[in-house]
């Protein structure tokens, strides 16, 4: 199994199951900003899951009871954060076909090129399902089915299940989402399989809100310092693309 660690840093993260109306409690309108997915359902994401290095998240996750064999060698003890990232921020390069993004939305991916190819193209898919899932809550209306979540989700999983769940909720709402998020501190895994691959990363996404599609009022909006840390399962599909089979996230355990 390979392991590789590049960068430090974190990130927060948008949220699962309904979005809050405007009238809605201010605690129910931050909920908005959190997104936990369960992990993966079918067989084959179910072997991915297996070799999760680590498995975090809300109550949908693996119990912490699970041995994972290899778990205390190919990951960090603790992802520090890291100050706002200057003029190198990049998004990574060839990582698949365009997705493109409204100007309201950025997406930047920090130390996201390793020198291994196959893990690159795991990074490339883990940038990608990003982009996909952005963009869907950014079509008016939000598209849950939209053809590139579909490309870079397993269906029948809780990854790809919980995405549209969450898309479902901004456009019950009309609401979308503005502002940047900083990607950072990759940790990628391919198993020795050769068709299953892990991911760890930060995101940074204390420069989002969300917004009220028609007015433009914004219904919640993340605090400084609002990171949240994400674990991915990831299996080759038969066209040889990654795709996330099991997403778990954990609000502030960079910081940790």
């Amino acid at each position: 199994m390979r392991s590789r660690r590049y960068g430090t840093g974190c990130r927060n993260c948008p949220g699962v199951g309904s979005v809050p109306s405007p009238n809605a409690p201010e605690s129910s309108l931050a909920s908005i900003l959190v997104r936990h997915h369960r992990s993966a359902t079918t067989p084959a994401a179910l072997a991915a899951a297996t070799l999760l290095v680590t498995a975090c998240g809300g109550d949908d996750s693996p119990s912490s009871d699970d041995k994972i064999e290899g778990a205390g060698q190919s990951s960090p003890a603790a992802l520090p954060t890291e100050p706002d990232a200057g003029p190198e921020d990049a998004e990574p390069e060839d990582a698949g076909p365009e997705i493109e993004l409204p100007g309201s939305v950025e997406l930047v991916f920090k130390d996201w090129e390793p020198d291994d190819p196959e893990e690159q193209a795991v990074l490339d898919s883990g940038a990608q399902s990003e982009r996909a899932t952005y963009e869907a809550i950014t079509q008016d209306p939000p598209n849950p089915d939209s053809e590139y979540v579909a490309s870079y989700h397993v269906k029948g999983t809780g990854a790809w299940t919980d995405t549209q769940d969450w898309i479902d909720g901004f456009k019950d709402a009309n609401a979308t989402v503005e502002g940047k998020v900083r990607f950072r501190s990759p940790v990628v895994e391919v198993h020795d399989n050769g068709t299953t691959g892990s991911l760890r990363y930060c995101a940074d996404e204390s420069g989002v809100e969300t917004v009220e599609r028609e007015s433009g009022k914004v219904l919640s909006a993340a605090k400084p310092g609002d990171v949240v840390q994400y674990d991915l399962t990831l299996q080759k599909s038969d066209d040889d693309v990654w795709q996330v089979a099991g997403v778990n996230g954990k609000r502030g355990s960079c910081d940790e």
